[in-house]
C-alpha cells in the first residue's frame, strides 16, 4: 500500500523567465531564494533546445538526450523537496513539440534554455518535502 501525507497549500509564486534562462536552475533558484522546501510546480512556454533524461534502471544512471531547435513546452510538472543534507531537489518532466507537433519527453534536466518565455507556478505547501537516497535504486526518492 502506497504512503501517503497530507498538506495544505501556504503559498504560490508565479514567474515569468526571460530568454537565455536556464529552466532547471531558475527553478532551484526560486526553491532556495524562498527556502521552498515542499511544491509542486508546472510550467509552460518556449524553448530553443531541450535537455531531457530517462532512467536507466539496468545503470542506475539518467541518460540524456537533447534537441536543439526551437520547441513548444506542452507541458512540464513536478515537485519540489530537500534532500537529507538540506539541498533542494527539482523533480519535474517536461513534454516539447516541435514545428511539426512531434512530442518528446522526458526528465527535466540543466540545458533547457528560454526563448520567448516561460510561466512557471509554484503552489507551497505547508512542513518539508524530504528525499532520500533508495538503496534498490540509486535515486532521491520522497520520504513519506
Amino acid at each position: 500500500m502506497p504512503t501517503t501525507i497530507s498538506t495544505k497549500i501556504e503559498n504560490t509564486f508565479v514567474t515569468r523567465m526571460v530568454l537565455g534562462e536556464d529552466i532547471l536552475k531558475t527553478i532551484e533558484e526560486i526553491a532556495s531564494k524562498n527556502k521552498i522546501s515542499a511544491g509542486q510546480l508546472s510550467l509552460i512556454g518556449a524553448i530553443s533546445k531541450a535537455t531531457l533524461g530517462y532512467f536507466d534502471r539496468q545503470k542506475k544512471q539518467y541518460r540524456l538526450f537533447s534537441i536543439n531547435e526551437d520547441l513548444e513546452v506542452v507541458s512540464c510538472m513536478g515537485n519540489i523537496a530537500i534532500s537529507e543534507n538540506g539541498d533542494y531537489i527539482v523533480h519535474a518532466h517536461m513534454i516539447v513539440a516541435d514545428e511539426k507537433g512531434k512530442c518528446h519527453g522526458g526528465h527535466l534536466m540543466e540545458g533547457c534554455e528560454v526563448s520567448v518565455t516561460i510561466e512557471l507556478i509554484i503552489n507551497v505547501f505547508e512542513g518539508k518535502l524530504l528525499r532520500a537516497i533508495d538503496a534498490d535504486t540509486g535515486l532521491n526518492l520522497l520520504n513519506l
